[in-house]
């Protein structure tokens, strides 16, 4: 069954984007606009736990599933987006860095020189009792293909650890941080216990996708709501839509109105052919 499921990703929820994090920042006011229009457009909020009810056929899906992704446990994340989630009834998946809770996303810093409080336990343990799902985003937050077998087992299977002790119950999904991974890691993964990881690819996802590679759409603030509708509908952007338009109906397109369009295509880095 192809269902094309898009897995949206969050990082940071924010009144203040931080100019260094953009690309991975939304504004309350644009998550909160974003989840009503899935609302009204008919999409349901799964998890992954029912995306692998759905693969081995023990549950039916919805006609439009849809999966909400946090990345990093931020702290203003949670408070801004939990509200406005249970607002609209959704559940959504919230991946921790297991070394980081209670402290600062310090591993940004050489990154995009900026740092956020993640949350602490008492906040995971809330998220899990209000029945979101909670799941791993490794230890310290490394890039997983770039350390040595044993480092990367043990950051898997560390942080599963570490959360299932927390939470008193089994932990089965990780997305990988910075969406780094190679075959070597996806087996290592397997092996620590996961059934699912993330990656940060975009794509639909469906239900005969290879489930230690699941792409998903990242949300920054760029993201208009035009290019939202686009992505959660076509997995494209409103310009990737008007190009392949364009090579569909060129040989009825006035020269005139090629020109400009490859001039828009060309301020946009996109090539027409």
């Amino acid at each position: 069954m192809n269902l094309n499921i898009p897995i949206l990703m969050y990082h940071q929820i924010s009144r203040e984007p931080h100019p260094n994090f953009l690309e991975y920042t939304v504004t309350p006011k644009a998550f909160e606009a974003q989840m009503k229009a899935l609302k009204f457009l008919g999409f349901v909020p799964i998890t992954f736990s029912k995306l692998l009810d759905y693969k081995n056929g023990s549950a039916k899906p919805p006609s439009k599933p849809v999966i909400i992704t946090f990345d990093d446990g931020l702290q203003d994340a949670i408070d801004n987006a939990v509200p406005i989630l249970e607002s609209t009834g959704f559940t959504a998946v919230f991946y921790i860095p297991t070394d980081y809770a209670g402290r600062k996303s310090s591993w940004m810093i050489p990154e995009v020189n900026v740092e956020f409080q993640i949350i602490d336990w008492a906040t995971v343990t809330m998220l899990d009792s209000m029945g979101f799902e909670v799941a791993s985003h490794s230890m310290s937050h490394p890039r997983l293909s770039k350390i040595s077998s044993n480092d990367c087992f043990g950051e898997l299977s560390g942080s599963r650890r570490k959360l299932e002790e927390i939470l008193g119950h089994e932990v089965r999904h990780i997305a990988y941080p910075y969406g780094d991974y190679n075959e070597s890691v996806k087996i290592l993964a397997s092996e620590a216990g996961y059934y699912t990881a993330c990656t940060t690819e975009e794509s639909f996802v469906d239900l005969d996708n290879d489930m230690f590679a699941l792409p998903r759409f990242n949300m920054g603030v760029d993201i208009s709501m035009l290019n939202f509708l686009c992505k959660i509908n076509t997995a494209d952007s409103p310009i990737g839509i008007m190009a392949k338009q364009m090579l569909v109906m060129q040989s009825k397109v006035p020269g005139s109105v090629k020109k400009i369009f490859k001039r828009i295509l060309h301020s946009k880095n996109i090539l027409l052919i």
